[in-house]
């Protein structure tokens, strides 16, 4: 049985979710604080978190961040504020979706089956890694890195096409279409050297060949 912790100090939102996630065959625990979450997070395994975020003791975020130091599990915030920086504040904290209230019980048990059924799948595979191509994000060794719009395209023009060799002026005329100049080119890369380092021995890296531009190699994975 799919285990779920549901964290909100909202004792009404906790009893519908609860008995609406137990009818769909989840065994569910609740906690009304941060304090007794991390507790929990602390001496039980769960499948998916539902988090708020305004919580009496700590903040949503907060707890995030306190759980991503001790499981990978996935956290689905779930809170009444909307606007567009509070959700990417979420997913840069370690969060792996936001709904927003008020919301549908159906869609939530939705977007707990499929991201369960997603991190089932990612655990796979050596080195969890998996692309979020709506919020330009990419999960690499259990940590969520977010990536502007062109270190995103540039990120899939190399990981799309390993071993390939594109020179600073082909980089500059598929990212930027001939619209900046072509110094930008090693910058960005750069940039996004910086982020995805930590993984370059689960994914791979990104190459300078001297005179010719770059090339993504991807990671020998011992058998």
């Amino acid at each position: 049985m799919q285990s779920v912790l549901l964290v909100d100090d909202n004792e009404e939102i906790l009893s519908t979710n609860h008995a609406h996630l137990a009818e769909h065959g989840f065994f569910v625990t609740c906690a009304n604080t941060g304090v007794k979450a991390i507790s929990l997070l602390n001496t039980n395994r769960y499948d998916c978190i539902v988090l708020d975020i305004l919580l009496p003791d700590l903040d949503g975020y907060a707890i995030c961040k306190a759980a991503r130091t001790i499981t990978d599990t996935p956290i689905i915030f779930l809170s009444c504020l909307d606007e567009p920086n509070d959700k990417v504040k979420g997913l840069s904290v370690g969060g792996d979706d936001f709904v927003s209230k008020p919301y549908s019980l159906k869609e939530l048990t939705a977007r707990i089956v499929a991201i369960i059924r997603r991190n089932e799948h990612v655990e796979a595979y050596k080195g969890d890694f998996w692309i979020d191509s709506d919020n330009k994000m990419i999960r690499i060794s259990g940590k969520n890195i977010l990536l502007s719009e062109k270190e995103f395209a540039l990120f899939l023009l190399f990981y799309e096409n390993p071993d390939t060799v594109f020179s600073k002026e082909m980089i500059l005329d598929k990212i930027w279409h001939n619209s900046a100049e072509v110094g930008i080119v090693a910058v960005r890369i750069s940039r996004l050297r910086r982020k995805l380092e930590f993984a370059e021995g689960v994914l791979g890296r990104i190459e300078s060949r001297y005179g010719t531009g770059y090339c993504f190699t991807t990671a020998e994975v011992n058998e």
